[in-house]
């Protein structure tokens, strides 16, 4: 729930997909009462988000962005990071939030001093529908509550573990993938495109609720408890145990962990 608060003005350095995406979140969300200045790139997501929200406006430049803002927020590619800031000049009283894989709090505040008051924030793309996780590392208190309102905001004051949880999130296009080869098996079978999509789509959603929904301490037990000894969920569990897919997944996401390079010009 968004908190009663005053006005806060925030600049975006870099309107690209996850950028757009957050504004729009936050422009759409009860109780929105903050303004955004834009930066000139991209021209066409600044210059959309300014027609369609009277509170966004894009501004000439990227010096010009920080000039009117209480909060930066550096959204650019991280190849384009460097030249983005040359010559750019920061207020000490300026706080500033990083959207930059690998790129921790740290070494943010040695590109913009004087502004040392720094986090990185993750939003994941489900922050388009208010949903899902958004990392915000340290948890400077204005910048959670600006975030507010647009998913289940998660504070992580040791910057060193952000990388977990940013090599955790890579499980998301394995995710629709799975989804999605379910889809096509039932459409092979007879049934209606849009029959198996809303089906596997809609029982997909429920389960992630009820996985949200239930303590801690009962997370372990939801796999049997959506199995019955013998039946079909069971079966295809067992399977799959058996062939070590779920090893194989944690493997992965392990093995992205300890070798990929999140910063760099390839970066995703």
């Amino acid at each position: 729930m968004v908190h009663d608060r005053g006005m806060a003005r925030i600049g975006i350095l870099g309107v690209g997909t996850i950028a757009e995406a957050v504004v729009r979140a936050m422009c759409t969300r009860p109780g929105q009462a903050d303004e955004f200045i834009l930066s000139p790139r991209s021209e066409a997501r600044s210059m959309r988000l300014a027609e369609e929200f009277g509170n966004c406006r894009r501004a000439e430049s990227n010096q010009a962005v920080i000039d009117a803002c209480d909060i930066v927020v550096l959204a650019m590619r991280p190849q384009d990071l460097d030249e983005a800031l040359e010559g750019l000049t920061f207020r000490e009283d300026q706080i500033v939030a990083s959207f930059i894989a690998a790129l921790p709090p740290s070494q943010v505040a040695e590109l913009t001093a004087p502004a040392i008051r720094t986090c990185q924030v993750i939003p994941l793309p489900a922050i388009a529908v208010h949903r899902g996780p958004l990392v915000i590392s340290p948890g400077i208190p204005e910048v959670v509550e600006v975030f507010d309102g647009l998913g289940d905001v998660i504070v992580l004051d040791d910057e060193t573990k952000i990388r977990v949880l940013s090599c955790a999130s890579a499980i998301m296009s394995t995710y629709y993938e799975a989804q999605n080869r379910v889809i096509d098996w039932i459409v092979d079978q007879g049934v209606a495109p849009q029959t198996a999509s809303l089906y596997i789509r809609s029982e997909l959603e429920g389960l992630a609720s009820v996985g949200k929904a239930v303590s801690e301490d009962q997370r372990a037990d939801l796999p049997a408890e959506h199995q019955t000894p013998g039946g079909l969920n069971e079966r295809v569990r067992a399977g799959l145990l058996e062939q070590g897919w779920f090893d194989a997944l944690v493997a992965q996401v392990d093995g992205i962990y300890r070798n990929a390079v999140l910063r760099g010009p390839d970066a995703d």
